[in-house]
């Protein structure tokens, strides 16, 4: 938790400080910050953000009845009696500059993380990583805007050693403020996506967007990049880009990085994976092409689980971790639900993606159902993808493609652009069953009157779309989740 004197935050943030308590300013301490007035505590600092739809403002009186004496105001008629008020123009902006300041006071490492998809299954590997040798702070949840990024390091204990932190964006300039307040010592970027494309119109105006956050990076910043994805290999391969002093990639083969020019590199061998795990070798390669071979284990299946290690074990690298302990440290990884999760019910296997859904994390997990499910029926609940403005039409049927192309045996999909994946689908395979429903719940009430024994089912939709429920029906249905360990398939 944040500590600071009166004048520290006045002078961090270039506030007016406004006593009214009677006790000196020097004898003035406060013990953590608070936005949300439902959690204030005595001793926070309670900032009074203005929004859209909120006011901080209107809740300084209630703040100060459970025991809030310092508050971060624009309107100091706001301030309540026995208070003090530290007055600035911008309550976002002095928050933010509030976090820059205890970033550089921590005078520990930052990591920051951005990419299309990835993001929160990579910064959770990083800070497992970190962990084995670090004090570590990571972002938690979805805090990874101009709110929650602030959050995150204003509430990092005073001894942490590394922060992780997700860099999250919907527009060009939002990450720069982010990488501004972080000063990232590596910054990771997982891939160029078509996620918010509705929003910048382009992936060059997503990779634009998202490489801003090398602006942060210091004269001794390290980029760690997916040196597959051809956004990334094209931005780093202009002389004009770079803003980092060393470039490291995790890719599929040794040659990518050999393109690439990269000062250390990661690549995959001897992949196998099944439902309950992936396993795989990592190798690492120096600038003096020295090798170092790692096999390791994760409790996650899919190759982009494997691709988000690569990149922790870079990050360890970097950060003085051994990359043996690293890899001990990645096989207490699981994923988050609905995040690939996969969970084993007594008849059904359920790979519950539904947190949020992309292109790109679908044909993922239609990549990763195929594996796992050996001669299996594979079922696929799919629901609409958002954001994807004039692409949608276009790229829900690449989605009904991609799945048909991937295996799939049967498709049960709602939303707007429904008929687009059918289209797609039987665009491959004229015979699969494609089975186009109104909303969620008649999808879901059809399904459990389908599924068979063994049937392996994948959940995947936007997250307004709430198919987390489908999976919860499911599991529900058949007595919940038993675990199974089962033998690897390669």
């Amino acid at each position: 938790m944040a500590e600071f004197t009166l004048k520290e935050i006045a002078s961090a943030v270039g506030g007016l400080a406004i006593n009214r308590t009677g006790i000196k300013d020097e004898s003035i301490t406060i013990s953590g910050v608070c936005t949300d007035s439902r959690a204030v505590e005595p001793g926070n600092l309670f900032v009074a953000l203005v929004g859209e739809h909120f006011d901080g403002h209107q809740f300084c009186k209630e703040v100060s009845d459970k025991g809030g004496k310092v508050f971060m105001i624009s309107r100091e008629a706001c301030l309540p009696e026995q208070s003090v008020g530290i007055i600035v123009p911008d309550t976002l902006k002095a928050y933010q500059d509030l976090a820059k300041y205890r970033r550089k006071r921590l005078g520990c490492k930052v990591i920051a993380v951005t990419g299309s998809v990835g993001k929160t299954s990579t910064r959770e590997m990083i800070a497992l990583a970190m962990a084995s040798s670090y004090r570590t702070h990571v972002t938690t949840a979805n805090n990874n805007n101009e709110i929650g990024l602030p959050s995150t390091i204003l509430a990092a204990p005073e001894d942490t050693e590394i922060i992780v932190l997700e860099m999250g964006m919907r527009q060009l300039g939002e990450i720069r403020v982010l990488t501004g307040i972080a000063a990232p010592d590596i910054a990771v970027v997982t891939n160029i996506g078509v996620s918010h494309i509705e929003l910048l119109g382009s992936r060059e105006s997503i990779l634009a967007a998202k490489m801003e956050i090398c602006e942060g990076l210091g004269p001794e910043g390290i980029l760690i990049i997916n040196g597959d994805d051809p956004f990334l290999s094209g931005y780093v391969s202009e002389p004009s880009n770079r803003r980092w002093r060393q470039l490291a990639a995790a890719a599929w083969t040794a040659k990518s990085c050999e393109t690439l020019q990269t000062d250390f590199c990661v690549h995959a061998d001897r992949m196998v994976m099944s439902e309950t795990g992936t396993s795989f070798d990592a190798v690492i390669v120096d600038d003096k092409q020295t090798e170092q071979t790692i096999s390791l284990r994760i409790r996650a299946t899919g190759r982009h689980h494997i691709k988000n290690a690569m990149i922790s074990i870079m990050c360890a690298r970097f950060a003085g971790v051994d990359p043996e302990s690293a890899c001990l440290a990645l096989q207490n990884y699981h994923p988050m639900s609905g995040r690939g999760k996969i969970i084993q019910t007594k008849r059904f296997t359920v790979c519950d993606d539904a947190y949020n859904a992309s292109p790109e994390s679908m044909m993922a997990a239609f990549e990763n159902v195929a594996m796992i499910s050996g001669a299996r029926r594979k079922i696929a609940a799919i629901g609409g993808m958002l954001e994807l403005g004039g692409y949608a039409s276009e790229l829900h049927y690449e989605i009904g493609a991609g799945a048909a192309e991937s295996g799939i045996d049967c498709i049960y999909v709602c939303g707007e652009f429904a008929e687009k994946v059918r289209e797609g689908a039987l665009s491959v395979r004229p015979g699969i069953p494609v089975k186009v429903f109104a909303d969620r719940d008649q999808l879901t009430d059809v399904l459990i009157g389908d599924l068979l024994p063994y049937d392996v089912l994948l959940c995947n939709a936007s997250h307004s779309f709430r198919f987390d429920l489908v999976s919860e029906a499911i599991i529900r249905l058949d007595g919940g989740p038993i675990s199974v360990e089962k033998e690897e398939r390669s």
